[in-house]
């Protein structure tokens, strides 16, 4: 037989209907919005990440650099334990480069007499290496009499880094304002299931029941709540990755890698169910033990 907290918490939501399908509704409702903007993040940093990867340290060679020096210099720089790779580009590759970024630029450079590109030494790190600080230190180190100039896009690394920090500290904020919303009205829900049984509450105390006894019915019925919201919102929040992202990454093709619109891993959903049952359980416990019942009983 199904125990008394149990059978009492679902006969309280039976008796609520509405109350308890609005509840249900509104936890569903935080949890795809909370779930919708963490794919945003996901998928975003996946992006950024990627572009991130791309930042390099150019080195760019004075004229006519003997090829032993050139090797010999390639060689140190691949030795540095901060460095995943070093590529030479020639005079001619470079060229080659420039007139293909550009539609049309090919001809006009063919019209040139001289290649006015240098060679170059494309330093690449390693993605612990890649923020603004380590960045500058190491082209400060590797700083060298054979580089006519160098450039490691500074500027571009500190905005990308400072709208990363930026990005993950919303996700933080808004997650927290929704689930703060969504344990407000749990509470509410459950403050007013309090009352209506106010009668029922004060015969349990008349016969001996503790607190506990007369408090669990009310929290099992938070954590029912909380998970039937989870439960109808991680389908939802399939069908706005199905139907949403996916058409924004038609739209963005150009733009985003075929794969880069990916659906939340395993452990965010289940996090998802456990934030569901978690807030169901606080709006419970911050109406049940701090106003309502000792009220009432």
């Amino acid at each position: 037989m199904m125990p008394y907290p149990i059978r009492r918490a679902f006969l309280g939501i039976t008796e609520h209907r509405l109350l308890a399908f609005a509840t249900v509704g509104t936890v569903a409702t935080v949890l795809v919005l909370t779930g919708a903007f963490a794919l945003v993040l996901l998928n975003l940093s996946g992006v950024l990440d990627r572009w991130g990867k791309d930042v390099q340290i150019s080195c760019y060679l004075r004229d006519k650099l003997p090829d032993d020096e050139l090797f010999e210099l390639k060689a140190s720089l691949e030795e540095l334990p901060e460095v995943q790779s070093v590529h030479y580009v020639s005079k001619e590759d470079a060229l080659r480069r420039f007139g293909s970024s550009i539609e049309g630029m090919d001809t006009i450079l063919t019209d040139l007499d001289t290649n006015p590109l240098p060679a170059s030494l494309e330093v690449r790190l390693r993605s612990e290496f890649q923020d603004p600080s380590h960045v500058a230190e190491i082209a400060s180190r590797i700083s060298h009499p054979a580089f006519d100039d160098m450039d490691y896009s500074q500027e571009w690394v500190e905005r990308f880094h400072a709208f990363l920090s930026l990005l993950r500290l919303s996700a933080v904020v808004l997650g927290s304002l929704l689930l703060l919303a969504a344990i407000f009205l749990v509470s509410n829900t459950i403050r007013l299931a309090v009352h209506a049984r106010r009668d029922e509450l004060a015969i349990i105390q008349l016969v001996g029941g503790t607190r506990w006894f007369a408090r669990l019915p009310f929290l099992v019925e938070g954590t029912v709540l909380g998970a039937a919201g989870a439960v109808i919102a991680l389908p939802l929040l399939y069908l706005l990755h199905r139907y949403a992202f996916v058409q924004l990454q038609a739209s963005l093709g150009m733009l985003l890698d075929p794969d880069v619109i990916s659906f939340l891993p395993t452990w965010a959903l289940l996090a998802m169910l456990l934030a569901g049952c978690g807030v169901g359980l606080l709006g419970a416990w911050t109406s049940a033990l701090r106003a309502g019942l000792e009220d009432a009983l």
